[in-house]
């Protein structure tokens, strides 16, 4: 008895892609999420969100370099930080 399989190579492309597209709508939410979480005085900071969608997963960063006492909660309009509220906003998003 023979059992042959054919289309696979088809198939994992296919699911390659797929995975692609979800990586980087995920990687756009945090992207979004982290630029609307910023607080605005000049606006640079909120400007400076950068992302990076590698195969495998994404890098979403700022590097203005007073990003940190943001994130330390050092502004009223953001004094929980940016990363906390971020990760909750996508996660309630993307559910």
């Amino acid at each position: 008895m023979k059992l042959e399989v054919l289309g696979v190579a088809n198939a994992l492309q296919f699911i390659d892609k797929e995975v692609e597209e979800q990586i980087n709508t995920v990687a756009e939410l945090y992207h979004e999420e982290a630029q609307r979480s910023t607080p605005i005085k000049s606006g640079r900071a909120r400007r400076a969100w950068n992302k990076d969608v590698q195969r495998q997963g994404f890098t979403v960063e700022n590097n203005v370099p007073y990003i940190g006492r943001l994130e330390e909660g050092y502004s009223k309009q953001s004094p929980g930080g940016i990363i906390k509220p971020t990760l909750r906003s996508v996660k309630r998003r993307y559910k």
